[in-house]
């Protein structure tokens, strides 16, 4: 068949077409008519040679004759259909019958047209050009759906490649979204995943094997600044392994990102067990380990906690476990800690003080007590310590050493600083105002160590002073001999600036901590206060030794002594005889609010 074209439009198309007549003169009409349209004709005579014709020519169209001897039309078009290689070729019938069940005889064989004779030549040719055009379209629409099906084909297999890239891709990103990135062990979400999996599946049993175990390793910050963080992860990792050597394959190991391990134990039958794994890690992980071609040893603190029928969430199991690793923190290096119903009731006390307190700072609902500081050598009172209260709506009196220390461990010491300077400063102005005081008065205002390290602290203090209108040389600050001893210019340069601004400073507490002596010949410190542990001892008796060697100190150093917690006349009695200089205490004075003082004073 020559070239494709548009079956839908007007044209002659040529076309290769076999003639079966067994009248030679139609033949030779057919194939003129046929020829002249630039048509390929063949003609035979008969059926039998048709059928092989047809079979290895494979022709466009077959015209054929009806009425032929040996094989009518009808049997030749019957055999020509019922074989696959010529059963596509579509057969117009030529006879000089005219009837209609001749015709319905024609179409149910498989012919496609009907032309009678005589020709007429015009006809002949448009309809042998429409089934042409109409094979042609056929044909283009077969190879249309070829080339169709064939693209079907490659996008399908384009879209199982995107879709396999793509599954690959989210395979990727889930291990990137469930593991570390450094050990590639399984993170926190998928630890959560875990445990969400094994409390579904254990919700209805009374009891369970599952223990939870987390695992801090110190130093690791002391590495990475003095090493670097490279040699920090290659820690981390050989931790990891070492760790691994201490777990069976089906215990989960789990990497929380920095120096924070954990380990789930599904089928723990029996305590103890988990707890000898605890110690076996602890022994293993001691050995040092080889970074950047040295040594470094390092220690774990571990927590436990057993799950049990009070969990209701994986999320409270991780909370205990995380409670009771920092109890361990707490309880110092390489501890191991059990988890404790009591410490997550500590916990909630612990952060409903921190909120509570950050209100009652906002509302201004602290207030100051005045505990007397008495002169030893003319008994009169020449100083005053400014101590905060908290009168909680609900709870009532809440004890300073309850809430100081959460103050101190959150940061929250700061603020709480700050406002009871303010406090002080301006009853401190409302005292030189009414001239109750003289400029010999020190009211004494506790600093915590934090404070003293606020790079703004001297301005604040210069902002308050301003703003009471106080004059400062009636203040004492009050600072904790830890505070003190941290052998940082800093604090140096802050003394200084107290010093300047004739700002006595008491070093606090002192006794407690690990002073040196030539660190302690450096400071800007005036007063220099014993603390109470040496005063009133467990055997109710003051320490005469010590409480003498620390006068003397403080004296050769230029400093006045102020001894805290006397509680007995003998007591008082006593300093006086060992050249004390102040003393402070019960048996002097309670804690009083500022009128009970000004009150006293004006008695």
């Amino acid at each position: 068949m020559s070239s494709p074209v548009d079956p839908f439009q007007a044209t002659t198309i040529q076309g290769d077409i076999l003639i079966v007549d067994d009248i030679p003169e139609n033949l030779e009409y057919l194939s003129k008519i046929l020829t002249r349209q630039g048509h390929k004709v063949r003609s035979v005579l008969n059926g039998p040679t048709a059928l092989k014709v047809a079979k290895a020519a494979q022709p466009d169209l077959i015209l054929l004759d009806i009425k032929m001897p040996e094989m009518d039309g009808y049997q030749v078009c019957q055999r020509l259909k019922s074989d696959p290689f010529t059963q596509e070729i579509p057969i117009i019938f030529l006879s000089a019958l005219d009837q209609t069940q001749d015709k319905v005889t024609a179409f149910s064989v498989g012919g496609i047209d009907y032309i009678p004779k005589p020709f007429q030549a015009k006809e002949l040719t448009a309809r042998v050009t429409n089934h042409l055009n109409l094979r042609l379209a056929k044909a283009q629409v077969q190879q249309l759906n070829a080339e169709l099906e064939q693209r079907v084909i490659q996008r399908t297999m384009q879209l199982e490649r995107e879709i396999g890239d793509r599954l690959k891709a989210q395979e990727q990103l889930l291990h990137v979204a469930t593991h570390n990135r450094l050990t590639d062990l399984p993170n926190r979400a998928f630890l959560m995943q875990r445990l969400g999996q094994i409390f579904s599946q254990t919700l209805h049993q009374s009891k369970s094997k599952l223990v939870l175990m987390m695992i801090e390793c110190e130093h690791l910050r002391l590495v990475n600044n003095s090493l670097g963080h490279s040699a920090g992860d290659q820690l981390i990792v050989s931790i990891m392994r070492r760790l691994q050597t201490c777990l069976g394959k089906e215990v989960l190991l789990a990497h929380f990102g920095n120096d924070t391990f954990a380990i789930l134990l599904e089928n723990c039958t029996n305590f103890s067990t988990a707890l000898a794994l605890a110690k076996t890690i602890q022994s293993e992980t001691r050995l040092p380990f080889g970074i950047e071609e040295q040594p470094i040893y390092i220690t774990l603190c571990i927590s436990l906690v057993q799950n049990s029928a009070t969990y209701e969430h994986p999320k409270y199991l991780l909370r205990d476990a995380t409670t009771a690793l920092s109890q361990a923190k707490i309880k110092g290096s390489g501890k191991i800690q059990v988890f404790d119903p009591a410490m997550h009731h500590r916990t909630l006390h612990f952060f409903a003080i921190q909120n509570e307190l950050n209100i009652a700072i906002a509302n201004q609902n602290l207030r100051l007590v005045y505990q007397p500081l008495q002169s030893l050598a003319t008994d009169t009172i020449e100083a005053m310590e400014a101590l905060v209260r908290w009168h909680h709506p609900q709870r009532g009196v809440i004890p300073p050493e309850e809430f100081i220390s959460i103050a101190e461990e959150t940061g929250l010491i700061v603020i709480l600083d700050r406002y009871v300077l303010r406090q002080a400063c301006t009853q401190l102005r409302q005292w030189q105002t009414s001239q109750l005081i003289d400029k010999t008065f020190r009211l004494h205002v506790n600093l915590s160590a934090q404070q003293l390290s606020q790079a703004d602290f001297i301005d604040y203090l210069d902002r308050i002073l301003s703003e009471t209108q106080a004059d400062c040389c009636n203040l004492a600050l009050e600072i904790t001999e830890e505070g003190l001893m941290q052998k940082d210019q800093f604090v140096l340069n802050v003394l200084d600036h107290l010093k300047q601004r004739q700002i006595h400073v008491s070093i606090d507490d002192f006794g407690t901590g690990y002073s040196s002596l030539s660190y302690l010949q450096l400071l800007n410190v005036q007063n220099l206060k014993i603390d109470r542990t040496f005063i009133t001892p467990a055997t109710g008796t003051l320490n005469p030794k010590i409480v003498s060697a620390i006068i003397n100190l403080a004296h050769s150093l230029d400093m006045t002594v102020t001894a805290e917690g006397v509680e007995t006349e003998a007591g008082l009695v006593e300093l006086k005889a060992l050249g004390c200089d102040f003393a402070q205490g019960y048996f002097l004075g309670r804690p009083m609010d500022s009128q009970q003082y000004e009150f006293r004073i004006k008695g």
